[in-house]
């Protein structure tokens, strides 16, 4: 039985999902494109804050932090309905797109919150899918959260560093196990 997840206010969440039997969800350049216009226009910084992202061929990360009353999971389920809606249209398909329901880990732990923003930069492999990843917005601050990186690694200048440090370490699947373990709830220790 899938536990339901509560959303709260002032917590971060990991939010992460892929396509139906690992199927693309994202077949070229212009369905990038098109999911990153409708997070802009989502009006999405009136409840929460989109702190990092990475979109791949049959997936997608994002980290967020719910601050108001509306449950992220209203905005996921916002702009995949759209995003879907334009993917079976476009390519003359029906029926989901997607495995599950959006899957959402709290992140209650400073540490945790860190390692899980290089671990979503780090999960792009090639050219086009760092085009589609938050660390290639960090200039602009039309779509993630800027000051995320001021709270968290006192610059985004300091980020890089640590994350070309991340990109060298040997314990990324302890770091892994952590990001993707159930938990049932999520005390606020950050």
């Amino acid at each position: 039985m899938e536990k339901f997840m509560f959303y709260e206010e002032g917590c971060y969440y990991h939010l992460y999902n892929r396509g139906c039997n690992k199927e693309l969800i994202f077949r070229d350049e212009k369905d990038y494109q098109k999911l990153l216009q409708i997070i802009k226009k989502s009006n999405h910084n009136n409840y929460l804050q989109l702190c990092a992202f990475s979109l791949m061929p049959n997936h997608y990360h994002f980290l967020v932090k719910q601050i108001s009353e509306k449950p992220v999971s209203s905005w996921v389920r916002y702009i995949f309905n759209i995003y879907v809606k334009y993917f079976n249209n476009k390519y003359e398909r029906k029926g989901t797109l997607f495995e599950s329901k959006v899957k959402a880990k709290c992140i209650n732990k400073m540490k945790y919150l860190g390692m899980l923003t290089h671990y979503i930069h780090n999960n792009p492999k090639n050219k086009l899918n760092k085009k589609y990843s938050s660390l290639s917005f960090l200039n602009e601050n039309k779509i993630i959260y800027l000051p995320f990186y001021e709270e968290v690694f006192n610059s985004i200048e300091n980020h890089i560093i640590l994350f070309n440090e991340y990109k060298g370490m040997k314990n990324s699947e302890i770091i892994e196990k952590y990001l993707f373990k159930k938990t049932s709830d999520c005390p606020q220790d950050i």
